[in-house]
C-alpha cells in the first residue's frame, strides 16, 4: 500500500486511515478460521485507525460503513477493478459468465440521506426517532451475531426496533433505516453471453475481501523463507515488515536465484 490511505465513512462522516499492511497482518488473515467479518474486524484493529482520534470500535460501525471501509481497503490493495467469474446455472447452458466492476463507481453509489422527520432520540445516545417510532442502524457486531443465529431477521428486530411496533411502524423505521445506511452487499446483475439469461451473483463485501486476502496471502511463507534464508533475519522482523518492503527484497532474491 503506497502511504497512508484516508477512508470517509458515509454513515457516519469520519475519516479513517489505513496503516501498512504487515506479515502479522497478512498472518492473521491467511491463518484464521473464523468467519470473513469476524477476520475483518481483527484486522481492521490492527490497521486501521481514526484520522480524528475517535473511537476505533469497528464492531459498532453501521453495516454500511463497516463494509465500505472493507471494499476502499481492498482497492487499496489490489485497486479498483473486480473481475468475478462463475458458470451459467442453466444446466442446458453453463457457460462461463465474467461480471466487471469499478470499487470507485460501487462505492460512489453509496449515498446515506437522513429521511425528513428523522432526528436522534432524546437519551438514547446511537438511536433515532421518526414520529413515535424509535430505532438504531444495525452494526457489523449485529450482523455476525445474526450470521449465527437462528432467524437473523428476529434477532436484528429485538436489537434495532422499539418494542411492540406494528407492521406500519416497522416499514416506516426499516424505510428510514435503508435509507440512512443503504446496503452495500447485495446482488450485482449481468447477462449469461451463451443463453442471454439474466443473472444475478451475490456479491458479499466481506467474504469478498477476505477471500481475495487470502488467495493473494498464500505467497507469505515463501517470502519469509527466502528472506531469512538470504539475510539470516528473524521471522518476527520480517513479518513486521511493511508488505511492498517484504516483496521487493523477495523479488530481488529470486531474480538473483534466477540469473
Amino acid at each position: 500500500m503506497a502511504g497512508p490511505a484516508i477512508v470517509r465513512l458515509p454513515v457516519e462522516g469520519r475519516t479513517v486511515r489505513f496503516k501498512a499492511m504487515d506479515g502479522v497482518s497478512e498472518m492473521l488473515v491467511a491463518e484464521s478460521r473464523a468467519e470473513p467479518a469476524r477476520v475483518a474486524l481483527q484486522l481492521l484493529a490492527r490497521i486501521a485507525e481514526p484520522v480524528d482520534g475517535g473511537s476505533a470500535d469497528w464492531a459498532g460501525l453501521t453495516v454500511t460503513d463497516f463494509e465500505v471501509l472493507l471494499l476502499a481497503l481492498r482497492r487499496d490493495l489490489f485497486g479498483a477493478r473486480v473481475l468475478s467469474d462463475f458458470r451459467c446455472p442453466d444446466a442446458r447452458c453453463g457457460e462461463r459468465v465474467e461480471m466487471e466492476f469499478s470499487l470507485i463507481d460501487y462505492l460512489d453509489a453509496v449515498r446515506p440521506h437522513r429521511p425528513k422527520g428523522v432526528g436522534p432520540a432524546p437519551g438514547r445516545t446511537g438511536w433515532w426517532r421518526l414520529g413515535d417510532v424509535f430505532f438504531r442502524l444495525p452494526s457489523a457486531e449485529d450482523q455476525i451475531a445474526a450470521h449465527n443465529s437462528e432467524d437473523g431477521v428476529a434477532l436484528l428486530a429485538e436489537c434495532c426496533l422499539g418494542p411492540a411496533l406494528s407492521p406500519s411502524a416497522r416499514r416506516r423505521a426499516e424505510t428510514a433505516m435503508a435509507a440512512m445506511a443503504p446496503e452495500v452487499s447485495g446482488p450485482i446483475g449481468g447477462v449469461c453471453p451463451g443463453c442471454g439469461r439474466a443473472l444475478d451473483a451475490m456479491f458479499h463485501a466481506p467474504s469478498f475481501v477476505i477471500g481475495e486476502m487470502r488467495r493473494a496471502f498464500t505467497l507469505l511463507g515463501e517470502e519469509v523463507d527466502l528472506i531469512a534464508s538470504a539475510y539470516h533475519w528473524q521471522e518476527a522482523d520480517i513479518l513486521a515488515m511493511p508488505r511492498v518492503r517484504r516483496q521487493t527484497y523477495a523479488d530481488r532474491i529470486r531474480r538473483r536465484l534466477a540469473a
